[in-house]
C-alpha cells in the first residue's frame, strides 16, 4: 500500500498539480481579460461590448470556481484514505 501511496503522491505531484495551476492562471488571465474588456467599454463602449466584457469576467471566475472544488475534492478524497 505505501508503493501505491508513493505513485499516486508523484503522480498529482509532477503531473496534476502543474495542470491545475497552467488553468488556474489561464481562468485568472481570462477574468482579468474580461475585466479590462468592461473597463474599456464602460468609458467608450456600447452595451453589447460592456455584456461581452461581463460574460468573460463570469466564465473566468466559473473556471476558477471548478478548478478550485476539483482541487478541494482531490484533497478531501485522499485525506479520507490516510
Amino acid at each position: 500500500m505505501q508503493a501505491l501511496d508513493k505513485i499516486y503522491g508523484s503522480l498529482f505531484d509532477n503531473i496534476v498539480n502543474p495542470i491545475l495551476y497552467a488553468f488556474s492562471a489561464a481562468c485568472f488571465v481570462y477574468f482579468l481579460y474580461g475585466v479590462f474588456m468592461f473597463i474599456l467599454a464602460k468609458h467608450n463602449g456600447t452595451d453589447d461590448e460592456i455584456a461581452k466584457g461581463k460574460k468573460h469576467m463570469l466564465w473566468g471566475l466559473i473556471g476558477l470556481v471548478i478548478i478550485y472544488s476539483a482541487g478541494s475534492v482531490y484533497t478531501f478524497i485522499t485525506g479520507l484514505f490516510n
